[in-house]
């Protein structure tokens, strides 16, 4: 069946042909507008989840000073989709210590849990993920 399909949003537009022998061809043109607003979404997006990451993170961090969770507020450039504990003692702490101590002052610090990203996403992983899709869907 030959033939022009033709659908339209205000996003862009697909436009589909069908050649007599059954050859499907499809055209995909973006609304030039739309680009900006996906942009803004996703760097919208990548704001948010940078954030929650820190904020969710340092529930389950090893705190005497605070210096810690401070290292990864200062660390963290929005935007670049990374996140990053940059004290001298970050890398330690998360990957080998595995203790309890007198001094720490974090009420949901376990210390079987030293790795407090993976403890954090584990427990709020689900919803930051729920939110983000919807940041970078809004107003589309």
């Amino acid at each position: 069946m030959a033939g022009i399909k033709f659908i339209e949003t205000p996003r862009g537009w697909i436009k589909q042909y069908v050649t007599p022998s059954g050859k499907i061809t499809a055209e995909l043109k973006w609304n030039p507008g739309f680009i900006s607003i996906l942009e803004d979404n996703h760097l919208d997006a990548h704001g948010y989840l940078q954030a929650e990451v820190l904020r969710t993170s340092s529930k389950y961090m090893p705190m005497v000073t605070s210096m810690l969770i401070k290292s990864g507020e200062l660390g963290t450039v929005k935007g670049t989709g990374e996140v990053a504990w940059i004290a001298p003692y970050a890398w330690r702490q998360y990957h080998l210590e595995n203790r309890k101590t007198s001094q720490n002052q974090n009420p949901f610090f376990r210390a079987t849990y030293p790795a407090w990203f993976d403890r954090a996403w584990q427990i709020h992983g689900k919803r930051i993920t729920f939110d983000v899709i919807k940041k970078i869907g809004k107003g589309l």
